[in-house]
């Protein structure tokens, strides 16, 4: 579901332009300059739907979902009719459900609404949004190893790669027996930093964890990772 929202969020912000103030037209060759101009006029005329419509255009395209999601929630505020006939108004569900829901946890501080804000944005790919909402989840309750994991794998296909090794080893840290905190360690350094040595070992204490864990594990699940442990480690 999420990621069909994802997908509906990409088409939809690409044709945000008709019958926009001639100031927003800019964005077509200087998205910055557009940007800048916007919030000129934002200043001074702060329920222009028109131009904070153009600014959670902006926004989406750059990949902050969460701060074009507030805007078009915003312009929603002030003009409900006008943004429902906007292009953007695929999106505005959503967007209303995620804002909401992250005024829930701004006001709570709880961890599993930051999970679950964390989780959805990871399930659509936008993985800087999740690296934010995890640290917020890991901010109220840094024990949750498995939220831990969840935010270096973001880190790392955020291409923040040092940060996510720092995770995993956290983990690790209290957990040596983790099994995919060594697991995952071992295919960063692997591919991502070229340090096979290290790699080894932390495949090696992967596979002794998962054996040793054997009755725990779903079968699929567990033939598979061992095999592909194995295949690392060329045994």
């Amino acid at each position: 579901m999420y990621y069909k929202i994802f997908i509906v969020i990409c088409l939809t912000v690409i044709n945000l332009h008709a019958n926009e103030y001639t100031v927003c037209e800019v964005e077509r060759f200087d998205v910055n300059k557009a940007k800048e101009a916007i919030e000129t006029i934002l200043l001074s005329e702060p329920t222009n739907t028109k131009c904070l419509l153009q600014l959670a255009n902006i926004y989406l395209k750059q990949g902050r979902i969460a701060k074009g999601f507030e805007i078009l929630v915003d312009a929603y505020s002030v003009d409900p009719h006008n943004v429902q006939q906007s292009p953007i108004a695929s999106v505005l569900p959503f967007a209303l459900k995620v804002t909401n829901l992250r005024k829930q946890a701004g006001a709570t501080n709880d961890k599993e609404l930051w999970n679950k804000l964390g989780d959805g944005y990871y399930e659509m790919g936008i993985f800087n949004e999740a690296v934010y909402m995890y640290r917020k989840s890991l901010s109220a309750d840094n024990t949750q190893d498995e939220i831990r994991l969840k935010l270096s794998i973001s880190l790392q296909k955020n291409c923040q790669t040092y940060s996510a090794i720092e995770e995993l080893k956290t983990i690790v840290e209290h957990e040596p027996s983790h099994i995919y905190a060594n697991y995952y360690l071992g295919k960063i350094l692997t591919y991502d930093v070229k340090n096979l040595e290290e790699a080894r070992r932390f495949f090696k204490r992967a596979k002794e964890a998962l054996i040793s864990k054997k009755e725990e594990v779903p079968y699929l699940e567990y033939t598979n990772l061992l095999s592909d442990i194995t295949k690392e480690l060329k045994e």
